[in-house]
């Protein structure tokens, strides 16, 4: 399909996704689909001009005997030409997830507990800033990691198109000198299409009153898993699917070698992990 058909049927197909009321119960999903509509606008614009342009050359076509009428099918056909090659180009160029919210895995280095917390509170300053919100995926997380969601409001750029290239290894300094932590951006992508019979969620049981749910969740072709804690259910259960959908996504669009796919204790299934590239201060 050309790079112009594709655009105008992917905007199409968000337009008629926001015009189902049940999109609208899942605000995520809804904010996501409206922050999408408006970065592909200016593209789809200029995919119906030249729709619009190819229509007319189509009905000049039969009129080029007359010199005039075959100058003005040549301009037609010379602009047309440009901009499908700029279209073109800027669909290759584009990053569908720049829209997106963002899932955050935080994790020490090499059992040194210190700069978890660190990246977090950088991450939570960086993201008061731009006026984002961030919260906990994970409820009271152990001190070697943490699960962060960061989402943004309306306006503005995507806080993917902002923080994707800023994962892999963090060198930390705290008061007792520098320590290592790796942080690892996933596009918040919202479900992904899979057979529901693939995904396992396991509840871990507990003798202790009034403790939180925890329970993982496990797409089991590709062995990607995410925990999930908190004092509802559900929505211990919606943190989690959360990352596993996202993860699957990443797995899905990302170039060669962004990710790697490691265990994770106990449970034994996979995580996907940042490439390791050249250490980040923060």
């Amino acid at each position: 399909m050309d790079a112009w058909k594709a655009v105008m049927a992917e905007y199409a197909a968000l337009e008629a996704q926001q015009a189902d009321p049940r999109v609208h119960r899942d605000f995520r999903r809804a904010r996501r689909l409206r922050r999408c509509t408006e970065a592909l606008r200016p593209l789809n614009e200029d995919a119906v001009r030249l729709r619009t342009l190819l229509d007319d050359l189509r009905d000049v076509q039969g009129l080029t005997a007359d010199p005039a009428w075959r100058a003005e099918a040549g301009r037609i056909e010379r602009e047309a030409a440009l901009l499908r090659a700029d279209l073109a180009a800027a669909v290759d160029a584009r990053d569908p997830f720049d829209p997106y919210d963002v899932i955050v895995l935080i994790d020490a280095e090499a059992g040194d507990h210190r700069p978890v917390q660190v990246v977090v509170d950088a991450y939570r300053e960086d993201a008061r800033v731009r006026g984002w919100r961030v919260e906990h995926l994970y409820n009271d997380p152990p001190p070697h990691w943490a699960m962060l969601g960061i989402g943004a409001g309306e306006e503005g750029p995507g806080p993917w198109s902002v923080l994707k290239n800023g994962a892999g290894p963090r060198t930390v300094r705290t008061a007792d000198g520098l320590a290592a932590a790796h942080v690892t951006v996933l596009p918040d992508a919202g479900p992904a299409l899979v057979d529901p019979r693939d995904v396992r969620i396991d509840l871990y049981c507990t003798r202790d009153p009034g403790a939180q749910t925890t329970l993982r969740v496990l797409h089991e072709p590709t062995g990607i898993g995410a925990y999930g804690r908190d004092p509802v259910p559900a929505r211990a259960q919606a943190n989690a699917l959360r990352v596993v959908w996202a993860q699957l996504a990443a797995m899905k669009s990302a170039p060669e070698g962004r990710y790697q796919a490691v265990p994770q204790p106990p449970g034994g299934h996979l995580r996907l992990r940042a490439a390791t590239g050249p250490a980040a201060a923060v």
